[in-house]
């Protein structure tokens, strides 16, 4: 999941940038352009903001170094929301679940 968060928004940010360069007035004139498109914004920010309180949180409990939380703060500013979550579930999956030798 991460790595099909990570390649789709970036296809669709491709072609913003083919069209329109590297123009942030311009990204979030069309990001904000509507009630719908603001409230999925807002939506996003909440979420993302919950995710990066919960894997502060959540590391520690783990028994995990915090320098993971920076890798998904990364992944999520850097890229999106829908590559740092999953990177996350991964990485407490991956730590939780046993090898399997």
């Amino acid at each position: 999941m991460a790595v099909a968060g990570s390649l789709l928004p970036w296809w669709f940010l491709a072609q913003f940038l083919q069209q329109s360069g590297v123009d942030l007035e311009e990204f979030f004139r069309q990001a904000l352009a509507n009630p719908v498109a603001i409230a999925l914004a807002i939506d996003l920010v909440i979420s993302t903001l919950a995710v990066f309180i919960w894997v502060w949180v959540e590391l520690p409990r783990l028994g995990l170094s915090r320098r993971w939380w920076a890798l998904c703060v990364i992944a999520t500013l850097s890229i999106g929301l829908s590559c740092g979550l999953p990177l996350f579930l991964w990485l407490r999956h991956r730590h939780l679940t046993p090898s399997q030798l």
